[in-house]
């Protein structure tokens, strides 16, 4: 096996400097003529993480000058290699495209064979096109250049009042991970302390915690770690910790603090009950149980005055009950309780997503509109006036990217797009991806109600262009997926929870729109056995038919006429079609009905017109299987090894003993390369990892390793040069984070009208 690029090593360092809370910076002084090799690696690795963790904070000049001294100290090596490249985005990203284009184009005069050769073109036709067509890096990043938000429908005014930059802007998800202190000096994100004086962040504690709670005489900090509810003693002025934590009960949940700081309520489910809302005395350890509601889940919250907890109960209806127990009294039919305001008015929910206030003088509910880009919901102001938001300069998203199969840097596609990506359809010329996506406000960035559509995106780069779809066809769209030739459409169209009908609309890539009337190819497939994993619509290599899961069984219908034929009649679930390359077979997992998607199962194979089965190996999970280019064999990943199984015979020969190489024995997502020479597949450990291996010598490489990211969805384009794939992350979008308020009376004066 390859070993792992000097890249890999300095985005460990990267990931520590970003997430770690008060990021250790080492001070170097000059290098003497005697400082060892080992030393001057060190550095340079320690100078690349630096510059990582810059340029994730958009910090690019900075972030160029670390790169800058990693080349100075070890100038012809790889990570030198590395850094030139970075400089060159560093440039891309801050608009300033001729040096981006000399640093790009120095790179493939200068090492015309090295592996950051395919995507370092790929960077200069990006910057080519962006420059021809005067894209800027400020029209790319959502600006947030505006101190005042007027919403145009109650001109209601929402005032940013604090900006937040540097190593402190590194908060991602802030709902449930993220709070002010009682005395507004600090935010408290998971075990990160934050001061708002700019002095640097800090760790609170050393042990991995979430969803955090400061009590209200600011002394103390509850944690939930290791299954356990835990105590921090910190001094409020500071926010430091006094002394280690302390475990307060060995129970995982979140908590909620009492007005007097001695006791936490929290919901519990290990006593034989649907769960129930206890407290728990920390002075002597006394647990009471408040009630024998079956409770949803969060923490349930105290009034001011202490006297009463609003939780939810498990059929998301929001109730109230006394702090000392009693009967509980349904106050809202659905709703997630979050906080009371100071002065005790009013009580601030959730309906799913859109946020409600309570007033509890008489009990009406306010429907209240907030703008996107003040973000998270955060605290009240200490008189209850008012109201605080948290906007993050990080958005979670979906992202495609693509990877050349002779490694080197990933590269993302479709940044200005809210994409969907966990199906992407290569172009047969290998020159675009087709993947599902969304609507995205030119303003706000916010994604829009209208409908999926598809995006074609140009590797090389240049604008995304969507497809004009014209389903015609009631009911919610839930899925599309392109044929193989690309000139069919299939739309999932829902109807309940339980039960879809399947639609085929002919395309066109060159006009980018249906060019026909949609034609129902399946009305009614049954979903219910399929809550877990497994593939349950499959398209043959030349478009004409479909494979398709219905009732635990496989049929195969016509994408022009629909005409559903059931082949397999087993008593147990068929799932994860799979048709070989010639459109002759199909090979699926069968498992019984109670297994999840972890147990062991059979991977079987039939002919695609029906007939006797043929069981070819034990698996399990789902695509771990891929088939050869010649549809003679098929390739399997199980019990940590990937073997090549014949399918006329039965024979079959290890390619990779993942253990003995030093690869994660936990696998998935198995694909067979059309030459017939590589695989490749995803490994998991301590994240997602790429590789590539060679059918011939097992040979592996690992690919995109600078993308630290969730890896999933990984396909390979037809001309075997690069690997698409999804990763899920918190990318930052914005330069600045910040805080803004409202006033409460203002936030609700439409209401009053």
């Amino acid at each position: 096996m390859k070993k792992l690029s000097f890249l890999l090593l300095a985005m460990a360092i990267a990931l520590a400097l970003l997430c770690v809370k008060e990021p250790v910076v080492p001070v170097f002084g000059g290098l003497t003529q005697t400082s060892s090799a080992s030393d001057t690696n060190t550095l340079a690795e320690q100078h690349f993480g630096k510059a990582i963790a810059l340029l994730k904070q958009m910090s690019y000049q900075e972030a160029i000058a670390e790169y800058e001294k990693v080349i100075k100290l070890l100038p012809k090596s790889e990570i030198a290699l590395d850094a030139q490249y970075w400089i060159g985005q560093s440039y891309f990203r801050m608009g300033r495209h001729d040096e981006a284009l000399s640093i790009f184009q120095k790179l493939i005069t200068d090492y015309p064979g090295s592996a950051i050769i395919p995507v370092t073109k790929l960077m200069i036709a990006r910057v080519e096109k962006d420059k021809k067509d005067k894209k800027t890096q400020t029209r790319r990043i959502l600006a947030m250049d505006k101190d005042i938000i007027t919403d145009p429908k109650t001109g209601t005014k929402f005032n940013k009042v604090k900006v937040i930059t540097g190593r402190k802007d590194v908060i991602g998800w802030a709902r449930g991970h993220l709070i002010l202190s009682p005395n507004s000096k600090f935010l408290l994100y998971d075990t990160l302390v934050i001061p708002l004086n700019g002095d640097a962040p800090f760790e609170l504690v050393d042990i991995p915690a979430g969803y955090p709670a400061w009590s209200p005489d600011g002394k103390k900090i509850a944690l939930t770690s290791k299954d356990a509810i835990w105590m921090v003693l910190v001094t409020p002025e500071t926010g430091s910790p006094t002394g280690a934590p302390k475990k307060l009960i060995d129970y995982h949940a979140s908590v909620s603090w009492s007005p007097d700081s001695k006791k936490v309520g929290f919901v519990r489910r290990d006593t034989g009950q649907d769960g129930g809302v206890w407290t728990l005395n920390i002075e002597n350890g006394k647990l009471t149980q408040i009630t024998d509601d079956p409770v949803w889940g969060g923490s349930p919250q105290w009034s001011p005055d202490g006297r009463t907890i609003v939780y939810t109960r498990k059929d998301r209806s929001l109730c109230i009950v006394l702090a000392e127990g009693g009967k509980p009294k349904k106050i809202v039919d659905f709703g997630h309780p979050h906080s009371f305001s100071p002065d005790g008015k009013w009580f601030f929910f959730r309906k799913g997503i859109r946020p409600y206030l309570f007033r509890l003088a008489d009990e009406r509910v306010f429907d209240i509109n907030l703008p996107y880009e003040i973000g998270e919901f955060l605290a009240w102001s200490n008189d209850g006036k008012k109201m605080l938001f948290y906007r993050s300069s990080y958005e979670f998203n979906s992202n495609l990217k693509v990877v050349s199969t002779s490694s080197g840097p990933s590269f993302q596609l479709g940044r200005e797009l809210q994409l969907w990506p966990y199906g992407q359809y290569w172009t047969p010329d290998s020159e675009m991806i087709i993947t599902p996506g969304g609507e995205v406000g030119k303003t706000t960035g916010q994604p829009t109600n209208a409908p999926p559509r598809l995006w074609m995106i140009p590797l090389a780069g240049g604008e995304a262009n969507p497809f004009d779809l014209d389903l015609s066809v009631e009911g919610n769209v839930e899925g599309l997926s392109l044929s193989p030739d690309c000139r069919k459409l299939l739309c999932i169209i829902q109807h309940n929870l339980n039960k879809e009908d399947l639609y085929v609309v002919p395309v066109s890539l060159k006009e980018a729109r249906t060019i026909g009337p949609p034609i129902a190819v399946f009305k009614g497939r049954d979903k219910k056995p399929f809550y877990f994993g497994g593939n349950t619509n499959a398209w043959s290599p030349d478009g004409k038919k479909l494979a398709v899961v219905h009732e635990g069984n496989i049929w195969i219908t016509s994408s022009d006429k629909g005409e559903p034929v059931q082949i397999t009649k087993a008593p147990q679930l068929e799932t994860s079609p799979l048709w070989s390359p010639n459109g002759k077979k199909i090979a699926y997992i069968l498992r019984d009905i109670d297994e999840t998607v972890e147990s062991e199962q059979s991977l079987t194979v039939i002919a695609a017109t029906g007939g006797k089965v043929k069981k070819i190996s034990n698996t399990s999970g789902t695509n771990m299987h891929a088939w050869s280019p010649d549809g003679k064999e098929l390739a399997v990943i199980s019990k940590g090894k990937i073997s090549v199984i014949l399918i006329d015979g039965g024979k079959a020969r290890q390619i990779l003993d993942l253990k003995s190489e030093g690869l994660p024995e936990k696998a998935r997502e198995l694909c067979w390369f059309a030459d017939g020479k590589h695989f490749a597949f995803i490994g998991e450990n301590n994240g997602a990892r790429i590789y590539l291996v060679s059918v011939k010598d097992a040979k592996v490489i690992e690919l995109a390793s600078d993308d630290d990211g969730w890896k999933y969805g990984i396909n390979p384009s037809p001309d075997g040069k690069w690997i698409s794939y999804v990763t899920d992350d918190f990318f930052k979008i914005r330069s600045e984070a910040s805080i803004w308020e409202v006033n409460v009376e203002e936030l609700i004066r439409e209401e009053k009208k």
